[in-house]
């Protein structure tokens, strides 16, 4: 079975409930037929280079491939 891809960079909003996203795209993209396969989180660097928080996530999608 061959499949298709697609990624989706997700970035954090600082609430006061907490870190919050916009995932209302997942759902539809779930009735389309993809399927989340991998998420990588995104690190910020502060000024010296050095890593202090995640601030958001890259998710890769996968679905199969339409037959020609």
């Amino acid at each position: 079975m061959m499949f298709e891809y697609m990624d989706k960079m997700v970035m954090f909003q600082d609430t006061p409930e907490g870190l919050t996203a916009d995932m209302g795209w997942l759902k539809e993209a779930g009735e389309n037929g993809w399927e989340l396969v991998s998420s990588v989180p995104l690190i910020a660097p502060n000024r010296d280079g050095i890593a202090y928080g995640t601030v958001g996530c890259q998710m890769i999608l996968k679905r199969p491939k339409p037959t020609q």
